[in-house]
């Protein structure tokens, strides 16, 4: 299942929950920083809670598990893909809430134990009876069967072990009990913790590998961006890479990690702890969170990689971060680090106490110093002059001679590592037309840093064109020279923004020159100059332009390109981001009405509330709707999208980005029936019909379905996709006429009629 059980009221406000938050007073803030600090004591004679059910088909999600916009807040059990099984109280209290709400959780309960912590049961099918006589009075007051939240006037008590309720499929998702366990300062906790299971799950959390991700100056592996590395399960049980891992600078770190339930599904483990070299430097459980930490969403998980069945867990504490325990800057971590080989210790715990460990070797280099005091090629013959050379760490260093063309004409060796004074080498062979001059220092293997020379700069004056590759993690921006490859004493870049300029040294990494530098508040355009360079003198300028957003903390943004807008809340970052603003132009099933707009990088979080908007006059907006580009899956997704007439603007509150157009719903509901074998009036106990719609989504309230000309009371189940028809009081034998008439959010209906015979 997908979709889970918070509150429906808190998925639909987060945003305005998570701003919220900045609007309290300090004495406020205050409060809650000091209950966040308490330590969650369990006293030593408390006793651990019922489980709220006899049966035992296993739990399918756990506690704080990632939602496209929330953690889960409690965790959910199976109960066979049935309803009906008893729902017991867990503990001695009264309750003093009761809810009914068709989408979120459905019809749940509020239980308030007597020792000051609250439990709750969501997406029940039915109350016990004194509960389900006062909701049915409810109902019949208000004249509507989904009254929301309500207070009982007079609390009713129960019994630790009292049936208060039958488990059911009501609300999101198919047949479970959501369980849900709150303090009294309203924090969420874990109730593996306090809940006694009736088996144990013996099933250990899977370490399936880690992400590695650029993060200041320095190279992973010769690259510049995200590397993968898996991990490999060894005789001991231990987690390891066999992968070689070279760094020459910080990195973030991001765990590829999941538990598996004891119903073999994959849900998210209890806890992660990361040490270097047995410094303890990250530590994460979780315990419990307040409604304000599911902003906290993406701090906890990668956003682009992460989804509800493979968590991508971060490794590294950052500003704002109040779940994490350690707060340690892994920069700074990695900073302090000598030269030489390092152990990465990751630790992750199921709610069971089932852990695993995972350990991956990495080395820290310094980058190679090499110099040349000269070099002379001839037909056959190439003589240089190292003038120094440092390169202590590599495990060897390879020389080669290219042509024009980037082919390969000669390959060595160099035996020296070091060289303190001038030494002269001189290569000969059967070559002439000698381009370029490369030395690769490797490392297990690896070519973690190169170095190039042009031996013949006559054609440095005829490159017409640079191109590069973008990378962006928080506000540093890489510009990855991918053609032509030149040396770093031939290429400059100069960054223009505004009325401001800077000259940006040029980086090598394993075969590549990169750039590295930080945009500067104010313009949004950002122009790079690169500078093609011959013994120190400009012969060539290309200009290449960037769109780049930079977002700080406390500063509200709003950035304009064509149709498309973006507003940033003042709080929507707790430190410097950058956003690069591209075009797209993936295919489309739907009419596509404006440019498809990528800001990237896609994984952190906005904090606070962010709005995605394209103005653009169209018939018909309410076909219109703003569309989410599925890169995994390789499809558009609706968004929800609100529009505005007065500025004919459609709007969509993000929580984290990617690419987004303005598209067209053109596609109407389709609707299956099966006709069904019973043949006999009778027998015949139920009818259903699918009903499924591209786009913007079926309109469950346009429902109507009739029966032989009556209006039946039945539902859209957009779990299920389907509508189940159990009243056939109207049925008859010979000629049935079964109608059905629905409409989709972008307004087009289908209506279709079938009959049916029977006996």
């Amino acid at each position: 299942m997908r979709y889970h059980c918070l509150l429906l009221c808190l998925v639909l406000c987060l945003p305005l929950a998570a701003g919220a938050q900045y609007e309290k007073s300090e004495k406020e803030k205050q409060a809650v920083t000091d209950v966040r600090q308490e330590e969650v004591k369990t006293p030593e004679n408390f006793e651990k809670y019922r489980w709220p059910l006899d049966i035992n088909n296993g739990y399918s999600s756990s506690f704080q598990e990632f939602r496209s916009n929330h953690f889960h807040a409690g965790f959910d059990l199976r109960t066979y893909q049935k309803t009906g099984y008893p729902v017991y109280a867990v503990s001695d209290g009264v309750i003093f809430k009761i809810r009914m709400v068709k989408r979120g959780s459905g019809r749940g309960l509020y239980l308030k134990h007597d020792d000051g912590n609250t439990s709750i049961y969501f997406h029940l099918d039915r109350f016990e009876n004194k509960l389900e006589d006062l909701l049915k009075r409810m109902q019949r007051l208000k004249g509507q069967k989904y009254v929301g939240n309500y207070f009982l006037k007079k609390p009713l008590r129960y019994k630790r072990g009292e049936v208060i309720g039958y488990s059911g499929e009501s609300g999101s998702g198919f047949a479970h009990l959501h369980l849900e366990i709150r303090d009294p300062n309203q924090f969420a906790l874990n109730p593996f913790k306090l809940v006694e299971p009736p088996a144990r799950d013996n099933n250990s959390p899977v370490l399936r590998g880690v992400l590695f991700r650029n993060r200041g100056p320095g190279t992973i592996n010769g690259k510049i961006g995200e590397q993968y590395f898996k991990f490999v399960r060894g005789k001991n049980g231990q987690y390891v890479s066999t992968q070689p891992v070279i760094v020459t600078g910080p990195f973030d770190l991001v765990l590829s990690t999941r538990d598996i339930a004891d119903t073999g599904r994959y849900v998210t483990p209890y806890s992660v702890s990361v040490s270097i070299d047995e410094h303890h430097y990250f530590d994460l459980a979780f315990d419990r969170f307040q409604w304000e930490d599911n902003n906290q969403l993406g701090f906890v998980y990668d956003m682009f990689h992460s989804n509800s069945s493979t968590f991508y867990i971060n490794l590294f504490s950052q500003k704002g971060f109040s779940l994490e325990e350690k707060k340690i800057p892994l920069p700074g971590v990695i900073d302090s680090l000598g030269e030489g080989e390092h152990r990465l210790k990751i630790s992750v715990k199921d709610n069971f106490n089932n852990v695993s460990t995972g350990v991956l070797t990495f080395y820290k280099l310094k980058k190679p110093v090499l110099q040349l005091a000269g070099i002379e090629a001839g037909p056959g013959r190439i003589q240089l002059v190292v003038d120094k050379l440092e390169a202590e760490a590599a495990d060897s260093i390879t020389l080669g001679l290219k042509d024009p063309k980037g082919n390969s004409v000669y390959s060595g060796s160099l035996k020296y590592k070091t060289i303190a004074q001038k030494k002269e080498f001189v290569l000969t062979g059967a070559f002439n037309d000698i381009r370029f001059l490369d030395f690769n220092f490797l490392k297990e293997g690896v070519v973690y840093s190169s170095r190039r020379f042009v031996l013949n700069d006559r054609w440095l004056s005829s490159i017409t064109d640079v191109e590069f590759e973008t990378f962006i993690n928080r506000d540093d921006v890489y510009i990855t020279v991918t053609k032509p490859v030149l040396s770093p004493d031939n290429l400059g870049l100069t960054v223009f923004q505004g009325t401001e300029s800077r000259a940006v040294k040029p980086e090598t990494g394993g075969g590549f020159i990169y750039f590295r530098f930080t945009p500067t508040g104010g313009d949004d355009t950002v122009l790079l100059h690169f500078n093609i360079l011959r013994a120190g003198e400009k012969v060539a300028e290309i200009q290449k332009r960037l769109r780049l957003i930079l977002l700080n903390e406390g500063v509200r943004r709003n950035f304009k390109y064509e149709e498309f807008g973006a507003r940033f809340a003042a709080r929507s970052v707790y430190e410097p981001k950058v956003l690069l603003v591209e075009e797209r132009d993936y295919k489309s099933e739907y009419p596509v009405l404006s440019r498809q707009v990528s800001l990237s990088p896609y994984h952190f979080p906005f904090l606070d509330t962010v709005y995605y908007t394209f103005t653009k006059e169209l018939p018909d907006p309410q076909q219109v709707g703003i569309f989410k580009y599925s890169i995994k899956y390789r499809q558009w997704i609706y968004r929800f999208t609100t529009y505005e007439n007065a500025g004919k603007t459609y709007k969509h509150n993000v929580l984290s980005s990617g690419v987004y157009a303005l598209m067209r719903d053109i596609y109407p509901p389709r609707i299956f029936f099966k006709k069904p074998f019973v043949k006999y009036k009778k027998n015949l106990k139920r009818f259903v019909v699918k009903i499924t719609d591209k786009g913007k989504g079926v309109d469950d309230g346009s429902l109507k379905v009739y029966l032989n000309g009556k209006r039946m009371d039945c539902e859209y189940d957009p779990d299920w996709q389907t509508v189940v028809i159990e009243n056939l009081t109207h049925l008859q034998v010979g000629k049935n006429l079964l109608k059905v008439d629905i409409r989709d959010y972008a307004g087009h209906r289908t209506t279709k009629t079938y009959t049916i015979y029977l006996k």
